[in-house]
């Protein structure tokens, strides 16, 4: 409009101003704007420049395209560094926004760790110092006192793990297989501290079994957490069954116990432990209950073994 209404009255002189504002145009405005005004400028020029009256000279004519240059190239560098500033913002709170969940991720894990000390060995410490106070059995004492040297030094064994964890000394990778042996050493292991409880276990687990690490490291926490559980929470229980079949690409696994209701051992509950593995079955798409049922608590949990 400015340029109609100069070109209608003959006047020149805001085509200086016309030439300055080229930068600003360039730094606010989109490309095809800029070309646009850019464009206009040009004809607005060559319009006064082809009328003698305006007695306008090819030399101010030269200065006003200068001038339009140079605006034009620095609005242009302005706007570049603008738009690299932003980008660098950008990436620096994606940046910042990985590393918290990084963060969080690792926490995550060493918190799970710290559960399993606290919740597994520490529970056996605790039920067998209270076999001490409540019997004089000369047997039982000594295997309420074997299972507390054994329990303490594999807490001590755990904490120097998860220290080195903290430290950076050992791999917070979420496959990192809690057990040496997988399935059947935790099951033996299982087996012990339940045996030394007065509880028999029996386990139906697929000889050939192979299973990916990510389900590996699930499916043991589930018998540890359980086996936990039923020390912690099942007073009275004298058998647990655990069974893994392998069906139509899923894992499924089965944790009961015969325990009665309404009876616990007193210990604290958090419910830490049901609550994490219930996320992490959920983020590998597949299920995780526990619930009691008139023979006892009963744990289920199934895997895809792909996807």
């Amino acid at each position: 409009m400015a340029a109609l209404i100069a070109g209608i009255t003959g006047v020149s002189d805001s085509l200086l101003a016309g030439a300055a504002v080229v930068g600003l145009v360039a730094f606010t405005c989109s490309a095809m704007l800029t070309a646009v005004y850019v464009v206009t400028l040009a004809a607005w020029l060559a319009a006064v420049l082809a009328r003698p009256e305006t007695g306008f000279q090819p030399l101010g004519a030269f200065v006003i395209a200068l001038l339009s240059l140079v605006s034009l190239s620095i609005g242009l560098a302005i706007r570049r560094q603008f738009e690299r500033a932003q980008s660098l913002a950008l990436q620096l709170e994606v940046s910042e926004r990985e590393v918290a969940e990084q963060l969080k991720h690792e926490r995550d894990l060493i918190a799970d760790e710290l559960h399993d000390i606290v919740a597994h060995e520490i529970t056996i410490v605790a039920l067998h110092a209270a076999v001490l106070d409540r019997t004089e059995d000369m047997q039982t004492r000594s295997q309420s006192q074997t299972a507390i040297r054994e329990a303490a030094v594999q807490a001590l064994t755990d904490i120097r793990r998860v220290l080195g964890m903290v430290r950076g000394e050992e791999n917070l990778s979420p496959e990192r297989v809690s057990s040496p042996d997988g399935i059947t050493g935790t099951i033996a292991a299982v087996t012990k501290e339940l045996g030394q409880a007065g509880i028999a276990v029996t386990a139906d687990v697929p000889s050939d079994l192979r299973l990916p690490s990510a389900s590996l490291v699930a499916l043991t926490r589930v018998i540890r957490e359980s086996a936990t559980n039923v020390l912690k929470h099942a007073t009275g229980a004298r058998t647990v069954s655990i069974v893994l079949r392998v069906e139509r690409g899923w894992v499924h696994l089965t944790f009961a116990d015969d325990s009665p209701p309404a009876r616990t051992a007193g210990l604290p509950a958090s419910g830490y432990g049901i609550m994490r593995l219930r996320e992490r079955f959920r983020l590998f798409g597949g299920t995780f209950e526990s619930e009691r049922k008139s023979q006892g608590w009963v744990v289920s949990a199934s895997l895809p073994l792909s996807g």
